[in-house]
């Protein structure tokens, strides 16, 4: 099985980030130019302009490893679950499942628990996690990628057996 397709980053995520860091933005501006004698509605308005600072910034991150073709794929080794390019391997794998939350839908892989400390050191985190977890908010054609992934998963359950 070779490498099939790169799910990048959802427009949606970008566009919610900076429309919100322009709402703080011009917010704060406002504040700031009505009172600037108050203290404490300026220190305030100066707070909403560093937070729209922060949102700007991972705007910025985002569309950056948009453009770099940063996303979600698998290959025959493995499904990379993040977009630094970290693997969980197939064999590794317990399960893969789909869920629909209040908040919205996942895919979230589940290796089996003898393999969790090995992804938690090959990642490089102080924590290790039971499942990773793909919010289809964050990429395109996301119900494709699930269809897909399963499709690929099967595939990989029946070549082992």
């Amino acid at each position: 099985m070779d490498h099939l397709k790169v799910y990048k980053i959802s427009l949606n995520p970008i566009l919610l980030f900076f429309f919100t860091g322009l709402f703080f933005f011009l917010l704060s501006l406002m504040v700031l130019i009505e009172s600037f004698t108050n203290f404490a509605k300026t220190m305030s308005s100066l707070g909403g302009v560093i937070f729209s600072i922060v949102l700007f910034y991972y705007t910025y991150n985002l569309l950056k490893m948009r453009k770099e073709g940063k996303g979600y794929f698998w290959d025959s080794e493995g499904i990379v679950i993040d977009f630094e390019g970290n693997k969980v391997y197939w064999f590794e794998i317990e399960s893969i499942k789909y869920f629909n939350y209040k908040s919205g839908r996942s895919t979230v892989i589940y290796p089996h628990y003898s393999y969790h400390e090995k992804i938690r050191i090959r990642r490089k985190k102080r924590l290790g996690t039971p499942a990773h977890t793909i919010d289809w908010f964050t990429i395109e054609n996301s119900k494709e990628f699930h269809d897909n992934l399963m499709k690929a998963w099967e595939d990989q359950v029946f070549r082992s057996v």
